[in-house]
């Protein structure tokens, strides 16, 4: 289970999700659990589908104890049938993130709970400064990714949120704050080492800047394998699906 987030502004953590999810080495979902509201069924999907599913209506499943028979049936399958790349899309309304917020643990529990499944789960958790943001999906994940690009407003946005990511965590106590890493995108004049550096954070994975393909995943179209997005997505998967706690275990 791998959380992606953001300090501010759109350095692209839902079209990261959604590119590592195109391409995870196996079955895999993607959770949009931004506060904020939900992209890929307007976005990517381009309003096709019913809208009236996701997010929103699993958390009021839960507070009627039935979000384990209700989970599947809010799932979107990108490739039908093969039930291969699924989405739980997100909010419609930020406002609904109210009645999201007191079941962000129960939601976050049945996500990892899928992940030991066999799927490999991506968790678009949005800007850490949102209203009712999701702190309990982090607890439960086995990565906590903060998505920055090489620019220093970005650079400097994330200061602050590594500050709290890592009072958060440490209350876990024991090596939580160890899952804490950097996804960068790599836009702006700064490389990604020395992003890591001013952080203070380790760097898990980079992602180029590829606009042709961030457009299409973020508004509709064909989004091509070959593209650097897709391959290097492609790449940064394998070693994302072997996780810390895994290695942990095997030790």
């Amino acid at each position: 289970m791998i959380a992606l987030l953001s300090a501010k502004g759109s350095p692209g953590v839902t079209v990261s999700a959604l590119a590592l999810t195109l391409t995870w080495p196996g079955p895999c979902l993607l959770a949009e659990c931004d506060p904020a509201g939900g992209d890929v069924l307007a976005g990517y999907l381009g309003g096709a589908l019913d809208a009236r599913r996701g997010l929103a209506e699993l958390a009021v499943a839960e507070l009627r104890e039935r979000l384990t028979d209700e989970f599947e049936r809010q799932l979107v399958d990108l490739h039908a049938p093969r039930r291969e790349r699924l989405v739980l899309p997100g909010l419609r309304d930020p406002a609904q993130s109210a009645t999201v917020a007191p079941v962000w643990r129960p939601i976050a529990e049945h996500l990892r709970r899928t992940g030991e499944q066999g799927y490999g789960v991506i968790v678009d958790c949005g800007r850490i400064s949102a209203p009712h943001f999701g702190w309990p999906l982090l607890s439960c994940a086995d990565r906590v990714m903060l998505v920055v690009r090489g620019t220093l407003p970005s650079v400097s946005h994330a200061v602050p949120a590594v500050r709290a990511l890592r009072r958060e965590l440490a209350g876990e106590g024991g090596s939580a704050v160890d899952r804490l890493g950097l996804l960068v995108v790599q836009a702006g004049p700064y490389p990604p080492e020395d992003v890591a550096r001013r952080l203070h954070v380790g760097l898990v994975a980079t992602l180029p800047y590829d606009p042709r393909s961030a457009h299409a995943l973020s508004f509709g179209g064909v989004v091509h394998r070959r593209r650097p997005l897709l391959r290097a997505a492609a790449e940064v998967g394998p070693r994302l699906a072997v996780t810390d706690r895994e290695v942990a275990d095997a030790v």
